[in-house]
């Protein structure tokens, strides 16, 4: 893009700045009066860009912040520039920020060569960034969008992010989904136009790219307005992602099982992957079997449309004397059977008995999603623990109530009562607890 060239309107107030094949996409978003950058290409384009927002927004209008979807040189090279010239911050999601003296705490593939030479490399307007670099609160809202959500998507980076306007379905995703293959010549040529992922030689965790992939084709964007490529804003969009989502889950036979699956769109239901659907029917025998965990159920309750029993492997978790069912799918059919039978539900198959289940409001459930995440003695921010919050709840690696308290209302949960305590007054609301569906080695789905 010449300096001449006013940026192209992807989305009402979004702006790309065209980079070209190959190159960094750098976006412009306007909220209300304001304005806010995300990413900022290589190093020495922050000329380009402040000329071009100039064009827009006019001179000596600076935005309220600058947002790196993740801390890489072609994404985040000028934002210390740029953040000097504007006097503005720089933010990143909690789980990318640097460590201590401004470097990065992870390598991916590449990375792992390079590393032994950067040392000897200046560290130029990239390195400035790293070090000034501050995290936000996602649960807060995103800094100077507060029409826009955020999305962790990790996987390409650790603490990678995208982000989401639910009013009109727009989604900038940074490198976690792109509209060129950047793993392929041909995919990088110009005309080439599909939905694609990061390249794995540079991502650093290709197993949770995936879950990310599948996390965003749940928003069912309407706009995908990517790091590298073309945005995309035909009504085929929606589908075109959650094709892609599904090719590259299929590509993981165990998915669900010898990783977590993501529930943490933020959608009425999150849907399991198939093979994980299909083997659901194991975990009743391995219940009754006696070879699942200890705080393993099976639940039990009739079809709201046609009363033949349906049994759902969950996992109880204890919460302040209360025992507890986290629904992670949102609205699964289970949640939706017990509400139709009036919480009137059997418990087992170990030790078979009658039971009900009383909803906790969504302003009650906070303490139940924390203790679900340190159940069997987890300790807080443990990687079991910090794991779980990303992939089922999409918060940081050790939430606080508060935060969680901000995502409780997509996930279901209901205290369990024996039929000998009939629930009155406050005992019918009680404050959380945790569950969802068991799989491999206790985790859940």
């Amino acid at each position: 893009m010449s300096a001449g060239t006013r940026p192209a309107e992807v989305a009402v107030g979004v702006y790309r700045v065209v980079r070209g094949t190959g190159k960094a996409n750098v976006y412009l978003v306007r909220s209300g009066s304001s304005w806010v950058l995300i990413d900022t290409g290589w190093a020495h384009q922050g000329v380009l860009i402040k000329s071009s927002a100039e064009m827009l927004f006019g001179v000596n209008t600076p935005p309220a912040a600058i947002l790196l979807t993740h801390l890489h040189p072609d994404h985040a090279g000028s934002a210390a520039g740029l953040a000097q010239a504007w006097d503005v911050p720089v933010y990143v999601h909690p789980d990318e920020l640097p460590l201590p003296g401004g470097k990065l705490a992870y390598t991916d593939p590449v990375g792992r060569v390079i590393e032994p030479f950067a040392r000897f490399l200046p560290a130029g307007e990239f390195g400035a960034c790293l070090r000034i670099a501050a995290a936000f609160n996602p649960s807060a809202g995103v800094p100077g969008l507060p029409d826009w959500q955020c999305i962790p998507t990790p996987g390409h980076t650790p603490g990678h992010a995208s982000y989401f306007r639910a009013a009109d379905r727009v989604l900038i995703t940074g490198d976690a989904l792109l509209t060129v293959s950047a793993r392929s010549l041909w995919g990088v040529l110009p005309g080439q136009h599909q939905v694609s992922g990061p390249p794995r030689i540079s991502t650093w965790d290709w197993a949770a790219a995936v879950n990310s992939a599948t996390r965003l084709a749940g928003l069912e964007p309407q706009v995908l307005a990517p790091g590298h490529g073309t945005p995309m804003t035909a009504t085929a969009t929606p589908a075109a992602v959650r094709a892609f989502s599904d090719r590259l889950a299929a590509g993981r036979l165990a998915a669900g099982l010898l990783s977590p699956v993501d529930y943490s769109s933020r959608t009425r239901y999150r849907r399991p992957p198939e093979l994980y659907a299909r083997l659901q029917w194991l975990g009743p025998p391995i219940v009754a079997a006696g070879m699942a965990p200890h705080n393993v159920i099976v639940l039990e309750v009739p079809g709201r449309s046609t009363g033949v029993i349906h049994r759902t492997t969950l996992v109880r978790t204890d919460c302040d004397g209360g025992r507890y069912l986290v629904a992670l799918a949102g609205e699964s059919q289970w949640v939706r059977n017990v509400r139709a039978a009036g919480g009137r539900v059997v418990i087992g198959p170990r030790h078979r008995h009658a039971a009900r289940l009383a909803e906790v409001p969504p302003q009650q459930r906070a303490p139940v999603l924390l203790a679900y995440l340190h159940r069997s003695g987890r300790q807080p921010g443990s990687k079991a623990a910090a794991r779980e919050a990303r992939y089922y709840f999409g918060v940081t690696a050790d939430p606080s109530p508060e935060e969680l308290s901000q995502i409780a209302t997509h996930y279901p949960v209901f205290r369990i009562l024996d039929d000998a305590h009939q629930p009155t007054g406050n005992d019918a609301l009680p404050p959380g607890a945790d569950s969802a569906v068991w799989h491999r080695d206790g985790d859940v789905a």
